[in-house]
């Protein structure tokens, strides 16, 4: 399983399909990590339906404002914004 704060951009979610994942947590969303510079590559409506068709279990929005506010405090901290 992966439990992760955000969407994983378009290199995480790959990787996890090929790592053999079976389940994947999400708490923020892609439109939450463009508000503070992050731009997540090219995840489409698409890229989920291809998860689920291989078995993979996908949760997203779980917890999301405890999730924004983690990506809220990463950039007030001056977190290094790596594709900004």
């Amino acid at each position: 399983m992966l439990v992760t704060s955000c969407d994983p951009c378009a290199m995480c979610l790959g990787a996890a399909l090929w790592s053999g994942v079976g389940r994947i947590v999400c708490g923020a969303d892609r439109d939450d990590a463009a508000v503070i510079g992050f731009e997540e590559g090219p995840v489409f409506p698409e890229s989920w339906r291809f998860l689920a068709a291989r078995g993979r279990t996908v949760t997203r929005g779980l917890l999301r404002d405890e999730a924004r506010a983690v990506l809220d405090l990463y950039r007030t901290a001056g977190g290094t914004i790596y594709n900004g």
